[in-house]
């Protein structure tokens, strides 16, 4: 990581950062002036079409990488959740707001060497219910290489009225944010910053990237078990201030494999959303329903501190 130097109160007043802190300062940056969530402007993702019923979206690719050299799943699934809702925003709007319900996700773990996009669809509408729901579906390719699918089910609600609509970012604005001063962030963008600080500063010998340190994706393994623990806030935020459904079901991914430990991968996770996550910590347990010679079968939960469920999902892994 080359170093970069960050302005605070005078030209010569700076601060050294690397390109990983640089990263989520230029994220703070974006979110700030713009309706959307710090997880997807971090991650580098661009809407290049929305029309009625489908959608396509792309992600960096090099940036989002795992130290097992595959794309990190936390960002598949950030990607895949964005664009699920993009082909439904093409027919209900950008005003509206919209809540993943379910979603399935199968990851093929094929090596990628282009950027990632993901091309969407909506598949079915139902308006005859108390609630208006929605199912889409997506693909994701690098190149011509498929990465992941997926699809889900979402509920059409109203936005609240002191949230503003969602914006479509596109290559250009993303480099049109200019980089914070330090000295005047916000409360939740200092608590961001400090944690991008500690997260760049910990090192663990290759066994995380910047990014699972950044988001709190750190389980720990207790025999068939395993939890993990993640502070609610504008780093894992959507824009009404819940946590970004795919950041979710990475948590529920990282520490459903920490379970089952070395030599195994995600295949695929089917997860109900019960609530939002919205203050405090989330606690996500995982355990192994079943392990055989070559799959195993692990549930998750993920609760509040008092014991809520926000979501659980069932995982299929598979001996590598």
């Amino acid at each position: 990581m080359h170093p970069t130097q960050t302005q605070t109160h005078s030209p010569s007043d700076v601060v050294t950062h690397d390109a990983d802190v640089l990263r989520v300062l230029q994220a703070l940056s974006l979110q700030r002036v713009s309706g959307w969530h710090l997880p997807g402007y971090y991650l580098g993702i661009t809407y290049e079409t929305v029309s009625p019923d489908e959608a396509t979206l792309t992600m960096n690719l090099d940036r989002n990488i795992g130290c097992d050299g595959q794309p990190l799943p936390v960002a598949l699934c950030i990607l895949a959740d964005v664009a699920l809702a993009a082909a439904i925003r093409g027919h209900v709007g950008f005003e509206a707001r919209l809540a993943t319900i379910s979603a399935k996700l199968t990851f093929t773990a094929r090596s990628g060497a282009h950027p990632l996009v993901a091309r969407s669809q909506t598949r079915f509408e139902s308006d005859a219910n108390t609630i208006a729901i929605r199912n889409s579906a997506v693909t994701i390719l690098s190149g011509d290489t498929e990465m992941c699918f997926a699809q889900a089910n979402f509920a059409v609600l109203d936005r609240p009225a002191d949230k503003p609509a969602q914006a479509l970012p596109h290559h250009g604005s993303l480099e049109q944010g200019d980089l914070l001063d330090i000295n005047g962030l916000t409360g939740s963008e200092k608590r961001v910053y400090q944690r991008a600080l500690k997260a760049g500063g910990e090192a663990d010998h290759g066994q995380t990237t910047f990014t699972e340190r950044f988001w709190g994706l750190t389980p720990t393994a207790q025999g068939d078990s395993a939890t993990c623990e993640i502070h609610c806030g504008l780093h894992i935020g959507n824009r009404v201030g819940h946590v970004q459904g795919g950041i979710l079901l990475g948590l529920a991914i990282s520490t459903s494999l920490a379970a089952v430990g070395q030599g195994w991968r995600i295949l695929e996770i089917n997860a109900n959303f019960i609530r939002p996550g919205t203050e405090g910590t989330l606690r996500a347990s995982s355990r192994i329903l079943h392990r055989g010679r070559n799959l195993a079968h692990v549930i998750c939960e993920i609760t509040t501190t008092t014991g809520r469920l926000v979501l659980q999902a069932q995982s299929t892994m598979v001996r590598q």
